[in-house]
């Protein structure tokens, strides 16, 4: 006598491809065949159907879920307020600990090349030192030139005069800065 407590289960795993018509026609034939004789894939193979089945009449039903015109804007703009940065003290050690874990890690990765790794890193920083000190030199010297010419402005113009054309360069600063920011606006 059979003990029902024990559940039957065949090792044959084509049922889900057979249901789903993925099976060559001898594949499936065997498959049906197997079917016939086996009481354990028979039933899982009613099963299956019964659940396709439910799961089609569901999703019939009609009942749709209607998101609001603006869902998308909603949830990225709650993602983007609620991700800040590291808020309290225990997140910036876990931060640096990770950190300090993964710049080990790479040494021991590294092996014997790691001071190859690390002069030609330090070969790059020294040349992003150089391009940033160029810029800074010529960030200092666009400076210099404005007020050399604003000096000169002054002299020529006198104080009513540069005070007219330092007016003007503000309001056409500040109608530029305006512009850019409603375009952005229309544009989103």
């Amino acid at each position: 006598m059979k003990d029902n407590s024990e559940i039957e289960v065949c090792p044959n795993d084509d049922l889900a491809a057979y249901l789903d018509g993925e099976l060559t026609a001898k594949a499936a034939d065997a498959i049906e065949k197997h079917v016939d004789a086996c009481d354990a894939c028979g039933r899982a193979l009613a099963d299956q159907r019964r659940f396709l089945a439910a799961l089609s009449a569901s999703l019939d039903s009609g009942n749709e879920i209607v998101l609001p015109a603006d869902f998308t804007k909603k949830i990225v703009s709650n993602a983007e307020s609620s991700v800040i940065g590291l808020r309290r003290q225990n997140e910036w050690f876990t931060a640096v600990f990770i950190a300090v874990a993964l710049f080990f890690f790479a040494i021991f990765a590294l092996g014997g090349e790691t001071f190859a790794v690390a002069s030609a890193m330090g070969s790059i920083g020294e040349k992003f030192v150089a391009v940033g000190g160029f810029g800074l030199r010529l960030l200092g010297s666009l400076g210099f030139a404005v007020a050399v010419v604003a000096r000169s402005l002054s002299s020529h113009l006198g104080a009513a005069g540069f005070s007219i054309l330092f007016f003007v360069f503000i309001c056409a600063a500040v109608i530029f800065a305006s512009s850019k920011r409603m375009i952005r606006r229309r544009s989103a």
